[in-house]
């Protein structure tokens, strides 16, 4: 057994070797996999066991003001990062929505999107105190497998992408996640003061617009067939995940609501 993990430890170890991108070696939590592997490890077992059991023969803690800051952090951060990449995209030459390749060289467009690649996986890191407050508040109900299996996924592909495609035709997810984000963390500060459900429906379109847009980008050259530098295994990677959120999301949807289709939105 021992020679068989120090086989897989090796050839994980050639792989990063032969295929990573070694100008984010430096990038903390990137430089390796454990402090990812770590991150997420901690996340479901407090999520899922150690906070649920902690807060067992607790009252729910009352984290109003530490949310409002946090949901102004995000907006802050989100509607930043927005503004950044599409700023950076259309400064960009011959920048392609319909198929752009990574740009792996030591230029300025190069680190350019490299950084807004790693700023994208810190959002995602920082994200996962939504659940976090959920299990304070004892809002168990809240952690679905929809919203755990997101998170944890949505951190896990951003660390990937920082260090095998950092950038290209991958950039259209921050640009749109980011964009919803900035609105939906806007929408729960709002709505910590008071209901604001007539923003609901219009959160659930522009999310559901998001998901098809994200499946049609990445699947048209997945389908396609198209060579444009982009590996084409994360063509596929994207439009599967789209599509499974897409699917999830729905089934969540109809389940819950029914009678009200187009009125809630979703993290």
């Amino acid at each position: 057994m021992a020679l068989v993990i120090d086989r897989m430890f090796d050839e994980y170890q050639q792989y990063m070797d032969d295929h990573r991108d070694r100008r984010s070696l430096n990038f903390p939590l990137v430089n390796t996999i454990w402090p990812v592997v770590t991150i997420i490890a901690t996340y479901l077992y407090v999520v899922l066991r150690g906070g649920p059991k902690y807060m067992e023969l607790r009252k729910a803690y009352d984290l109003k003001a530490v949310i409002r800051i946090y949901n102004i952090v995000q907006v802050i951060a989100n509607g930043g990062y927005f503004i950044a990449v599409m700023f950076y995209m259309l400064q960009w030459e011959n920048f392609s929505f319909k198929c752009q390749p990574v740009n792996y060289s030591e230029s300025k467009q190069g680190y350019e999107e490299l950084y807004l690649s790693y700023g994208y996986f810190l959002l995602k890191v920082l994200d996962l105190a939504d659940t976090v407050f959920f299990v304070l508040r004892k809002k168990q109900s809240h952690v679905s497998f929809l919203h755990v299996y997101h998170h944890a996924v949505m951190v896990t592909l951003s660390f990937l992408a920082v260090i095998f495609v950092p950038g290209g035709h991958v950039m259209m997810l921050g640009v749109w996640n980011s964009l919803v984000h900035a609105v939906m963390y806007f929408y729960y500060y709002l709505a910590s003061y008071g209901n604001q459900s007539s923003w609901k429906k219009y959160l659930t379109r522009l999310q559901l617009v998001q998901f098809v847009h994200m499946g049609f980008h990445f699947g048209r050259p997945a389908l396609l067939g198209l060579n444009c530098g982009f590996p084409r295994i994360w063509h596929w990677v994207g439009f599967l995940q789209a599509v499974f959120i897409l699917g999830m999301f729905l089934d969540f949807y109809v389940k819950a609501f029914p009678y009200s289709m187009g009125k809630v939105a979703v993290d």
